[in-house]
Order: structure tokens, then sequence, then C-alpha cells
């Protein structure tokens, strides 16, 4: 018999081979490694593109990531009236992507935000699993470190995906109009967005904007610590005297600072992770940049709607209704977590959607699969 290899597999079956790669950094490995299937991809380059672009995501959260590649084609200067439009227009989403090819120009934002978003997944899981089992360990309980540190089931992957995506949707919405009323008006779209949304879903958004607030302090302190150790007229204190009428590390002018997060939040994933992979100097410069401007319709807009969440919840538990990794099997991600299950049975209080709070969602109750709230041994507490 002959003996097949990729690089001898028709064209055909060789694009049916990538259509299925689901990253963009494997994609681009393949190519490197054979000039055979880049002359194949050159031929089909926008619809594989999509494929891949998509095929990062679960498949159940495919609607946020259309409506998060629409999102991306708004530039940052759009009048109001075109966000207006796009969230008028969100029930006519088309959630059949194997059907289109897109042009790189929408595409490409796409990949990047993909990659973007899993990057960020690895670092909220690193962060927020520290977390619980700090929380483990000054409650005594008994924790499997081992599940506990294991890596993400497909359900809690999807989760994150989900909310990463409604997250830098929310940012996307926040445009650059200037006027009195501008921060009312990037509020009131940012709200109507979220309208569209349950309240377990803002619930998800505002866990990730916790997470994303608390690594923001930690470069604020960073910061502070440097130009703390370095003498008064350090390049860093330079800085913050140059773009704020107090000093950066005043107590005058550390009282602006959760304003400005908001505002370097409100600029996306992507420039989020240039400021928490940069470091030291050129860190500075980026982070008192973008801090001349306030804002806090993001939280507002999370807390106005996370108001309307005042219902019971009441989930029936089937013995038999978990998959192998604690995770509930009926609707996939429609389901609610078993942390947020949890701390409705047992009345822990919660502020949902508001400004961060210490608590539940430090160690993202909203995300963890039963396997792993169980190995976390928090679901024991009564």
């Amino acid at each position: 018999m002959p003996s097949f290899t990729l690089e001898t597999l028709t064209p055909e079956i060789q694009a049916q081979v990538m259509r299925n790669i689901d990253t963009v950094r494997s994609l681009k490995s393949l190519l490197h490694a054979s000039p055979r299937l880049f002359q194949v991809f050159r031929t089909r380059r926008e619809y594989l593109l999509t494929q891949v672009a998509f095929n990062q995501f679960h498949p159940d959260i495919i609607e946020d990531v259309w409506t998060l590649t629409k999102a991306l084609q708004i530039p940052r200067s759009a009048p109001l009236a075109d966000i207006h439009d796009f969230i008028n227009d969100l029930s006519l989403v088309d959630n059949d992507y194997e059907q289109h090819s897109m042009p790189p120009s929408t595409i490409i934002p796409l990949c990047k935000v993909g990659t973007t978003i899993a990057w960020f997944i690895e670092d909220y899981k690193r962060s927020s699993l520290k977390l619980l089992a700090e929380v483990g360990k000054y409650m005594e309980l008994q924790q499997d470190t081992e599940t506990l540190e294991s890596d993400l089931s497909i359900v809690e992957k999807g989760r994150l995906q989900r909310a990463f995506c409604r997250f830098e949707t929310c940012c996307r919405l926040y445009t650059v109009a200037e006027g009195e009323d501008a921060t009312y008006q990037h509020f009131c779209q940012a709200r109507r967005y979220l309208r569209t949304l349950l309240a377990d879903d803002v619930e998800e958004i505002a866990c990730i904007r916790d997470y994303l607030v608390r690594r923001l302090w930690g470069v604020f302190e960073a910061m502070e610590d440097r130009a703390v150790q370095e003498d008064p007229g350090s390049t860093i204190r330079k800085l913050g005297n140059v773009c704020q009428p107090h000093d950066w590390f005043s107590r005058m002018g550390k009282l602006g600072h959760r304003d400005y997060m908001e505002y370097i939040l409100s600029q996306g994933l992507g420039f989020l992770r240039e400021v928490l992979e940069s470091d030291g100097l050129r860190r500075a410069e980026i982070v008192i940049s973008h801090s001349t401007r306030r804002t806090n319709c993001i939280s507002k807009a999370l807390s106005d709607e996370g108001d309307k969440s005042s219902y019971e919840i009441s989930v029936d538990y089937d013995a038999g209704s978990y998959d192998g990794e604690g995770d509930y099997i009926g609707d996939g991600l429609d389901n609610l977590s078993q942390g947020l299950v949890w701390a409705n049975d047992h009345k822990v209080p919660s502020d949902w959607g508001r400004w961060p709070l210490k608590g539940l969602r430090d160690w993202g109750y909203m995300f963890w699969g039963g396997r792993r709230l169980q190995a976390s041994g928090v679901l024991d507490q009564e």
C-alpha cells in the first residue's frame, strides 16, 4: 500500500486539515514547516483564516464572537450614532460562520483578539486559583492541589472566553467623542448592550473587570515602589508631574487612580496586555500617558444592570448529569456555574456588577466547574 503524508494529500484534503486548526499559532507553525501547504493556504486565505479565527472559541459562544467581530470594525472615533445602530442590529447577528469568507481587514483583528483572550485566560487562571488556594489555607479547608491546579475543562474555558469577549465588546462601545455629555453617552451605550444579556452574564463580565482592576493595582503599586526607591527627580516622577496637575504619587494624585484605571480598561484587552507585559520605565510611560482622562462608564453600566439581578436561582441537581470533569451537562454553557449556585444556596451576599469587592469574584466563582470547586473545599462549607 502506498504511504500517505500530509504533503502528498490532495489540496482539497490539505485545506480541510487546515480549516480544523484551532489556534493562529498552530496554523503559522504548519505553514512555516511546509511550502506546499503555504501554497494551498494562499489560494484559500480568507476562508481558512475565517475558520481558524472562529475555531479559537467554544462553539456555544459563536453568537458573542460574531458580535465582537462586528464591534471590532467600529473605529475608536466613531460617532455615537454608529454605536446606537450597532446595538440595534445585535439581533441580526449571523451565526453560520462556516459559510463565510471574511476579508483580512475583518478577520485578522479577530485572530489577534482570540490570541489575546487565550493569554488572559492563562493569566486569569494563575491569578484566581492562587487566591482560591489562599482562601483554603485561611479557612483551613481540605484541598486537592493537583485537581485544583489542573488544566481548564472545556466548559470552564468556554465561560472565560465568553466573558472576555463580552468585556471586549463593552470596551469597543467606548468612543473618543468629545463633549460635556460624552461620558454619560458612553455609559448609556454600554448599558444598552448589557441589557441584551442576563444578570448572571453581567456578573461574569464584572468578574473580568475585577480581575483586571486587581492586576492594574499591582501595576500602579509597582510603579510607586520604583518611584519611592529612586530619588525625587526620578523619570517616573517627572512623567507623573507632567501628565497630572498633582504629583501622580501624592495623596491627591492617587484619589484619581481608580477612574484612570477605568479609562485604561476601556482601551481594550490588547492595550491591557501591552501594559501587563511591559516593565519599568516603558510601563510607566504607557500608564501615565493614558491617565489624563477619567471615566467610570463601564463600572456604572455594570452596576446599574446588576441591580436587575434580584431573582432566586433554583437548580435541581441530578447525580447523572455531570461529565467526567464534574461540569454540569444540559445546555452546555447556558447552565449556571456551581459556584454561583453554591453562593446563592448559602445566601452569600453579592453586589452583582458593582465596583470591585473582595470576596467571591476574587477566586472566580462564576467560572470554575464542579470538579475544581469540590477540590477547593469550598462546596463542603455550610
